[in-house]
């Protein structure tokens, strides 16, 4: 499996559990320190930031439930002033008040450093031409992927949900090499080309999906190959698979 950040990624466990250690201190005290409602319930449950001093010691914060959150609606969650937020996003609120949440510079940094860690565990390279089917909306879907493969170098194609048989054409003419959508919207395209009969003139090698218990199918990720070396193939095959889960199929569209 590729690896984006080797000095991250293949680093000791003992390395990466100080990591750990040493950031979750700093969210902790910052949070105190910085966000009522968070300051508030740790004083109820009688905890300090002193008090974690290990990786376990993440058990004695209290949890949150999303109608703590909502009544923090639009911004009292936010842990540094508005004037270092750069960008604002936010659940839909269909079930009720929406969940907002603030990004900092560091923020998006530090979001599209894991998704190029992500894509490029899943097969994707600064070679591919990346379709973004997930909606560029207030929710958070399909910016995040933007910015992670936009850093690995793959050529974006914002081109957002719906309009399917738009989606298959603009694939078929762009080259798309990489598609990134949900599992179910990732089947529905795959019929769709076939009734346009456009399936043999398709280039995707890679599909990420996303994968939730509850949300979608029990297909985590769908990769979806038409061309490219077979020993890559079993390669990422192999990946997918041994991956706790997760369910990989391949879908032949020759």
């Amino acid at each position: 499996m590729a690896v984006w950040n080797p000095k991250i990624e293949c680093a000791k466990r003992s390395e990466i559990e100080a990591i750990q250690l040493e950031r979750l201190k700093w969210s902790v005290q910052h949070a105190y320190d910085h966000v009522p409602m968070y300051h508030d319930k740790m004083v109820k449950a009688g905890v300090k930031p002193s008090d974690i001093r290990t990786l376990k010691d993440i058990s004695k914060i209290p949890l949150t439930t999303k109608t703590e959150l909502r009544e923090q609606y639009p911004f009292k969650l936010l842990a540094v002033p508005m004037r270092e937020v750069v960008r604002i996003h936010a659940s839909s609120g269909t079930t009720g008040q929406p969940i907002t949440a603030g990004y900092t510079r560091r923020d998006l940094d530090t979001w599209a450093e894991c998704i190029a860690r992500i894509a490029t565990a899943g097969g994707a390279t600064a070679d591919d031409i990346a379709q973004i089917s997930f909606g560029y909306t207030l929710f958070t879907g399909a910016f995040g992927l933007h910015g992670g493969l936009e850093k690995i170098g793959c050529a974006i194609i914002p081109i957002s949900s719906g309009n399917t048989e738009r989606q298959i054409n603009i694939m078929r003419d762009f080259g798309s090499t990489v598609l990134i959508a949900t599992p179910s919207y990732a089947l529905y395209m795959a019929e769709v080309a076939e009734r346009m009969d456009a399936l043999k003139d398709i280039r995707l090698r890679v599909g990420l999906h996303e994968a939730g218990e509850g949300r979608c199918s029990d297909d985590g990720v769908i990769l979806l190959q038409v061309c490219g070396e077979q020993d890559e193939v079993d390669r990422l095959m192999a990946a997918l698979e041994s991956t706790p889960g997760v369910t990989a199929k391949l879908m032949d569209l020759n």
